[in-house]
């Protein structure tokens, strides 16, 4: 063995994309029961890459804790069309079932795509999770 000294490799750099911004973080679910709904909290990409993922994770929230489902959109920072799809679907799903569904806190990139698409006007839209928890299920809990 040589007698030479302990080098530690030099720290990797943090990847960037092509404008020298870090990565966003891959589509994090979590859900829970909070004052009568499932939440279901979204952090990170909503695309085509996780919506097949949040599809199973949403069966398996409202299965588990209800059919009226807040999202919790304030840490989604991107949604493209499959995301769109999933949350139409979502709606659809838990309306059929007696639910109901709103979406609380997107951030202003996200309720851009909601105003865009007419989604703000079918499906309640609330500025912060704790107002969307306290409106209720229902069509009262319209707030866009």
């Amino acid at each position: 063995m040589s007698q030479g000294k302990y080098r530690p490799a030099a720290p990797r750099p943090t990847p960037r994309d092509r404008r020298g911004n870090p990565p966003v973080p891959p589509l994090e679910i979590n859900a829970r029961k909070h004052g009568g709904r499932t939440v279901v909290r979204l952090r990170g990409e909503l695309d085509i890459a996780c919506s097949d993922e949040l599809r199973r994770q949403l069966r398996s929230a409202r299965a588990e804790h209800g059919e009226h489902v807040v999202l919790d959109l304030e840490d989604l920072e991107f949604m493209d069309s499959q995301g769109l799809s999933v949350i139409v679907g979502c709606y659809k799903a838990v309306t059929a079932a007696g639910g109901s569904l709103a979406l609380a806190g997107p951030r202003p990139l996200v309720r851009r795509t909601l105003e865009i698409t007419g989604l703000h006007r079918r499906i309640p839209v609330l500025p912060t999770l704790a107002e969307a928890v306290a409106a209720g299920p229902g069509p009262a809990a319209q707030g866009s």
